[in-house]
């Protein structure tokens, strides 16, 4: 498969992750709903690994992996459950557009973590984005209220740790297979998520939508996406495998439009230039011409 391919089929698929979200969170809670989702998306690709490297892959003695465990939090269980929590009060749209952040805070952990040279154009994409953010919470369908900005800052504190977890991806597993990396971390985000889910597994009422939607949050979103992101990452490093954010807020405005009858204004349309036009900075000022997954990786076989 071609990256070019790899990209557009997960900004596809990841676009219409914020559709079942806005579908499941509600019927599940935001907590159950993700550790659905994370625990749906392990048992996929542990019987991919059943059949593709053998029952030797699978059934290993378990042993703790601390960096597997902080990635599985980062990458899975911290913002699968802020998501859920956003789309209370935000629509899928919203939600898809908040996600294209992600370059944002990989090219500002790029220049405090990596050393990059802060450069004027990033501070211009840092107002960009929070003007495109306030015009998103405040103005369009949704009612500027508290639970509306609260949600919005869930939404960008998740961004932040699909960022975190980018670097560490590229620093830690860069030559690790994509399968065992996307298996392990969504079993060590299955059980951190476990306890916290409980509440919400007493009170759930599940309409047969709401398990559709959470099983291909688990199967597509989680389970396929995982297995493309982390190629990608591997591929291109994380700057240039987060861009595909760029292309999700579009494809989660069109499947929000279409199955949830979400209104598409001029507001959310500029919101979304403001955000993606911040994040193309972003990726310009801070990365070099190879991104920055050359130099992690320099970094990574250095340690």
């Amino acid at each position: 498969m071609t990256t070019g391919l790899a990209f557009v089929a997960l900004a596809a698929i990841w676009g219409s992750s914020f559709l079942f979200i806005r579908i499941a969170a509600p019927e599940f809670g935001a907590i159950l709903s993700a550790e659905l989702r994370v625990g749906i998306a392990w048992v996929c690709l542990w019987l991919v690994s059943l059949f593709t490297l053998g029952p030797a892959q699978c059934f290993q003695r378990p042993r703790l992996e601390p960096r597997v465990l902080v990635l599985g939090l980062t990458n899975s269980a911290i913002p699968f459950a802020l998501y859920g929590a956003a789309s209370f009060h935000l629509s899928a749209g919203y939600l898809a557009i908040l996600n294209a952040l992600v370059p944002l805070w990989a090219g500002l952990i790029a220049s405090v973590w990596l050393g990059q040279p802060f450069r004027w154009p990033l501070v211009l994409a840092v107002a960009l984005a929070a003007t495109g953010i306030a015009m998103l919470v405040n103005l369009g369908p949704v009612e500027a209220s508290l639970q509306t900005v609260w949600a919005g800052l869930a939404c960008a504190a998740a961004t932040f740790c699909y960022a975190l977890a980018a670097q560490w991806t590229r620093r830690w597993f860069a030559d690790t297979s994509p399968l065992r990396v996307a298996r392990s971390t969504l079993g060590y985000a299955t059980l951190a998520l476990l306890p916290f889910a409980i509440p919400d597994l007493l009170t759930a009422q599940p309409s047969a939508a709401g398990w559709f939607s959470v099983f291909m949050l688990g199967f597509l979103g989680s389970g396929l996406a995982y297995l493309l992101y982390f190629w990608l990452l591997r591929e291109l490093g994380p700057v240039r495998a987060g861009s595909v954010t760029f292309l999700i807020p579009g494809f989660g405005i069109l499947w929000g439009a279409v199955f949830l009858d979400e209104v598409i204004t001029l507001s959310v349309i500029a919101g979304l230039a403001l955000v993606v036009l911040s994040s193309l900075l972003v990726q310009r000022s801070a990365a070099g011409p190879q991104g920055l997954g050359t130099k992690a990786s320099k970094q990574s076989k250095a340690s």
